[in-house]
């Protein structure tokens, strides 16, 4: 059951967040900032949306998605939070629940929730190229393997 919440959560997740970019098109479009400064926005959120879609249907293979769509909720709240005391913006309430609802949603039903906060010993214990730090490389040719003997030179 908590599988099928959470695959069903990053589906409404993601096509929320995809619905909220094409909305956002249409008011941004007469004085687009985001494209001032070289991003889009919606663009943006569209792909969060998009990945959180497809990550669905094995989150479990896809905790990196998994790992954005928690992150969404808390850094939607501090935005929000940071608007309103900086700037004395209204702060939209909206946003922060659907960010944080989805957010407590996905960690609530991951299956494995220690998977979800990387530890630094997983990232140390293997090298750039996927060995792990304590299996030593082998550089000499075993004795069991013979060599070929040269060939007389003529």
């Amino acid at each position: 059951m908590k599988r099928l919440l959470l695959t069903v959560g990053m589906l409404l997740m993601g096509m929320g967040l995809v619905g909220g970019a094409a909305a956002a098109l249409i008011p941004t479009s007469l004085l687009p900032l985001d494209q001032e400064v070289g991003t889009h926005t919606s663009a943006a959120g569209a792909v969060l949306g998009i990945g959180l879609m497809a990550a669905a249907v094995n989150p479990a293979a896809n905790i990196g998605w998994v790992r954005a769509g928690i992150l969404y909720g808390f850094v939607v709240l501090a935005f929000e939070a940071g608007a309103y005391f900086l700037w004395r913006a209204s702060f939209h309430l909206g946003p922060v629940i659907f960010g944080l609802a989805f957010s407590l949603l996905l960690i609530a039903t991951y299956p494995e929730r220690k998977k979800l906060i990387p530890s630094a010993r997983s990232s140390t214990r293997k090298s750039a190229v996927g060995t792990p730090a304590s299996t030593p490389i082998k550089t000499s040719t075993p004795a069991s393997v013979e060599q070929p003997e040269p060939k007389p030179q003529t």
